[in-house]
């Protein structure tokens, strides 16, 4: 057999013994470049050395850049954790909440369109994110930290959801990882992550109905469902109607899916619509008012422009990647920006409404959800170039060392945490009022116990202000004494004051109301003895 030399059988016949000489006299003939495969049979170790030595450097950045990752995910964990068992308010925006949850718990109309009388109150989101949340109000009374809690719980869920939309676009793991857990470093969310307020639960649903139009796109349920999620989303926060929706239209669009995209828009207005619809036939107008006419504020362009540099100190890399995976994805037309594009896209355009009177970084956080797919989409597009991906890991983990560190908003949520005493003097001197108390930033002192909130101050100003609220009956109060105690949350740095009190009402309180103490950053103002 022509093999079997190859078994160690020996050689068979003359042809076989002519072969063997052959290779013989062969094999002397090459006998000069044997040493050479002896050399190279030496440095194959060490080459192999080299390769995994290479290797092992290009795996340090993006080692450094998940260290850093996982510590960002570390102090959003160490932080909502405190915040979530802080009992008192810890942003304005959580009383109102806390007051309208209470009171869809008692079947009470939360968007009133006659504002003539008292309560002067404004429910400026839709009511899912306290309707969700009545049930428990109920059961245990009000408080803070089961509204934290689920803020808290979403934020974790859109980073799964993060993570899980980039691997179904990459199949990459590790992109994902790191996908998702930019999100928990990115600093507007992790600073809104713990508070009573409709920003985080509004994202998970929307970042859900999203991974369904990428995991099923031709399910039979995922149409249905993603527009049911998509609308809940709408009807957690009104401005989620746009780079959700938007990206995943696009998505089953670019994979020929018209119809289906067509279908999910369509199901999306038709359910929106009809919601819509119902909650202003039962409010008498009222859900509109609150929702879109009282959310109509002056917009500030150096409102827009001291967000957005704030937010660009603290990670110009990680915004800058994302600027460049939209741009030259997009011009290569990588799979992934189907969606990331879009979104991205959308998120953005959101969040230049920032710059409204009043807004804070929640109008930030679907733009840090975007570019969070962007930097994992990025991530996945790059493997295979090894120098790059490198570069661009090395520079990440320092920006996100940065956005860990230097995050502002973490001193802020800190000064909070550190003011127990002070929410604890506030609170006794509320009980102890006897009478209506008003009240900015401590509002929600009076929701968590459980007092009827007679005054939003910011709300009813910027009202006032547009010619949309008469103010004179209220004013009227004011200069009769009717309040048994007014606190006004100053900072002289910072005259938030201006902005949630008219002046004509800050004159009222100083002349018919004296300072009787300060606590903290709040002055306490008591009706002045002899009128």
């Amino acid at each position: 057999m022509s093999f079997g030399s190859a078994t160690g059988q020996g050689v068979r016949g003359p042809e076989d013994a002519r072969r063997s000489g052959a290779a013989k006299e062969a094999r002397g003939s090459l006998a000069g470049p044997v040493p050479s495969i002896r050399y190279t049979a030496r440095a194959a170790p060490a080459m192999e050395r080299r390769a995994n030595l290479m290797t092992l450097a290009a795996m340090i950045p993006t080692g450094l850049l998940l260290l850093a990752l996982v510590g960002g995910a570390g102090v959003f964990a160490a932080d909502g954790a405190r915040v979530i068992a802080f009992p008192y308010p810890m942003d304005y925006g959580e009383g109102p909440l806390l007051a309208q949850t209470r009171a869809l718990g008692h079947r009470e109309n939360i968007y009133r369109a006659d504002l003539t009388s008292p309560p002067y109150t404004i429910s400026n989101y839709p009511p899912l994110y306290p309707l969700v949340l009545s049930p428990v109000a109920r059961l245990v009374g009000p408080a803070f930290w089961y509204g934290r809690l689920l803020s808290w719980l979403s934020i974790a869920a859109a980073a799964t959801l993060i993570a899980l939309i980039v691997h179904a676009l990459t199949g990459d793991r590790l992109a994902a990882v790191i996908g998702g857990l930019t999100l928990l470093a990115f600093p507007p969310a992790s600073y809104w992550a713990g508070l009573y307020r409709v920003d985080a639960f509004a994202l998970a649903l929307s970042l859900s109905g999203l991974y369904l139009c990428v995991r099923r796109p031709d399910a039979r349920w995922t149409v249905p469902l993603a527009a049911l999620l998509l609308t809940a989303a709408i009807f957690t926060r009104q401005s989620y109607g746009l780079a959700a929706p938007l990206a995943a239209a696009a998505w089953l669009l670019a994979g020929g899916r018209g119809r289906r995209a067509l279908a999910l828009l369509a199901l999306v207005a038709a359910l929106g619509g009809a919601l819509f619809g119902g909650l202003e036939w039962l409010t008498r107008g009222g859900f509109s008012f609150n929702i879109v006419t009282a959310n109509l504020n002056a917009y500030q362009a150096g409102s827009l422009e001291r967000y957005l540099a704030d937010v660009w100190a603290l990670m110009p890399i990680a915004l800058t990647a994302a600027g460049l995976f939209l741009l030259v994805a997009g011009a290569l037309r990588v799979p992934s920006w189907r969606l990331v594009g879009p979104y991205l896209i959308g998120a953005a355009l959101s969040g230049l409404t920032i710059g409204k009177v009043g807004s804070n970084v929640n109008y930030l956080l679907e733009l840090g959800a975007a570019v969070a797919l962007a930097l994992g989409a990025l991530l996945a597009w790059l493997g295979p170039r090894r120098a790059v991906t490198t570069a661009v890991s090395l520079l990440l983990a320092l920006d996100v060392a940065l956005m860990v560190l230097a995050s502002p908003y973490r001193a802020v949520t800190h000064a909070r945490l550190g003011q127990l005493a002070d929410a604890r003097r506030l609170e006794g001197l509320v009980g102890e009022a006897g009478g209506i108390v008003l009240a900015d930033e401590d509002m929600g002192l009076l929701a968590r116990a459980g007092l009827p909130i007679f005054f939003q101050p910011f709300e009813m100003t910027q009202l006032a202000r547009a010619g949309r609220w008469d103010q004179r009956p209220l004013l009227g109060d004011i200069e009769r004494q009717a309040f048994a105690a007014i606190l006004i949350y100053a900072i002289p740095e910072v005259p938030l004051h201006r902005d949630r009190w008219t002046d004509e009402m800050l004159q009222a309180i100083e002349r018919r109301y004296v300072v009787s103490e300060r606590v903290g950053q709040t002055l306490v103002f008591r009706p002045r003895r002899g009128g």
